[in-house]
């Protein structure tokens, strides 16, 4: 079932022009949409009817633990930000979306990235601790959520975020989620 999360949105200070940072004015009706999948061939359908619906890959974030035998590499080893592709198997669940990475995270061990959020662990140095959930606060998540969030790739389920524009995006983006089993779905506000 989809929910509003209703999080506190913190506005920057604007400078005399009255735009925010850099003369972009920030967009108060961007969401991150965030889905847990327990299957990954519904969790790859879902990342493909997203981008087929005209979400950007790099809008898009897929992270989940790595199953089978390949070779660990730490955080610091990575190329997320350049688009990695590790594995024909990895290929196929996460095609086309945007920085795909292999981290080892310690804690959990080897993951899965793409999108914004596999930019976010492969820069941490050595894959710190209590990376996936800052990487999911990063996101616009609070904290409580985050560390359901981890919980849930650590159990072995697979965790998709959406950056929506706009309400009407949200509401595409969770049906696209719903139509493909998701198990529990949410919305936040984006972080500025």
């Amino acid at each position: 079932m989809f929910e509003h999360d209703q999080t506190e949105q913190r506005i920057p200070k604007r400078d005399d022009s009255g735009q925010g940072p850099q003369g972009i004015a920030p967009n108060l009706d961007a969401r991150t949409v965030v889905g847990v999948f327990d299957d990954r061939d519904h969790a790859q359908a879902a990342a493909h009817d997203l981008q087929t619906a005209g979400f950007r890959s790099e809008d898009i974030s897929l992270v989940m633990q790595q199953q089978g035998t390949v070779p660990e590499r730490g955080a610091g080893e990575t190329k997320a930000d350049e688009g990695t592709v590790v594995g024909a198997s990895v290929g196929a669940v996460l095609g086309g979306i945007a920085g795909l990475a292999m981290l080892v995270i310690p804690g959990i061990g080897p993951l899965l990235a793409a999108g914004p959020i596999a930019a976010a662990l492969g820069a941490l140095t050595g894959g710190a601790l209590g990376g996936l959930i800052g990487s999911f606060t990063g996101l616009g998540i609070p904290t409580e959520h985050a560390k359901r969030y981890d919980a849930a790739v650590r159990a072995g389920s697979i965790v998709i975020a959406v950056r929506a524009e706009d309400r009407s995006a949200e509401e595409r983006a969770s049906r696209i989620l719903d139509q493909h089993g998701v198990r529990e779905a949410a919305s936040y506000a984006q972080a500025l």
